[in-house]
């Protein structure tokens, strides 16, 4: 998540919270930030004109005065059940997973009182199995390298335990049977390969532009049950 992004999704999480107060370091473990960085997102926002007021005090955070922006959708409850479980079946590793977080808060901010009831019954007759853990700051530095097209670090843990350092092309993603991957052009190997997104153990941006590769050549084949979503 970029700074941009970050700005954008802190404005819509002190107003959702309002009139409760929202702390900076509720909001920096929630973005995976340091509380400083909130605090210097904060006034900036301010700055710009967000209309934000300080409470002070043990309990006390920030407070939105802005209570518009409601979003209304024409979807069915059904609709919106599916859009929410398949985010939750795609496990917490599933590429731009913070952003689908956001998205299903406002889908469901966006619903009237009934129609909230129908989803949370929907919900609670459905199970998905529990993902795999993996590093959310990982996951969001992979991202923002497919997103900058820029070659990134990869510290990386195969199948066989053997440890790597890595410099790798972000081309895309891809969803096994297994798990989430990174497809990549592996400068170490000089060949394509994926990556395990959760044997990722540390990734770092660098400012070098990725070349540019094709996504099915860098799988090196093209299944007839791999589609693009």
């Amino acid at each position: 998540m970029n700074r941009l992004e970050r700005l954008h999704a802190l404005t819509e999480k002190i107003r959702r919270a309002a009139p409760r107060p929202v702390s900076a370091t509720s909001l920096a473990e929630r973005f995976g930030v340091s509380r400083r960085t909130i605090e210097r997102d904060l006034a900036a926002l301010r700055s710009a004109g967000v209309p934000l007021y300080a409470e002070h005090g043990r309990t006390g955070g920030q407070v939105s005065l802005d209570q518009s922006g409601t979003t209304v959708l024409a979807l069915s409850s059904a609709e919106v059940s599916a859009i929410l479980v398949a985010l939750a079946a795609a496990g917490p590793h599933m590429p731009f997973n913070d952003a689908g977080a956001t998205a299903a808060e406002r889908l469901l901010d966006s619903l009237g009182p009934t129609s909230q009831l129908v989803v949370r019954d929907l919900r609670s007759r459905i199970r998905v199995r529990r993902q795999p853990s993996t590093s959310k700051r990982s996951r969001r530095t992979v991202e923002e390298a497919l997103r900058r097209s820029v070659m990134v670090n990869l510290d990386y843990t195969d199948a066989d335990r053997n440890q790597t350092t890595r410099s790798v092309d972000p081309v895309g993603f891809y969803n096994g049977a297994d798990g989430w991957y990174l497809i990549g052009w592996c400068h170490l190997r000089e060949a394509g390969r994926i990556f395990r997104l959760d044997r990722i153990d540390g990734a770092r941006l660098t400012t070098q532009p990725s070349a540019q590769h094709d996504v099915d050549h860098i799988l090196g084949w093209v299944p007839n049950d791999l589609t693009t979503p």
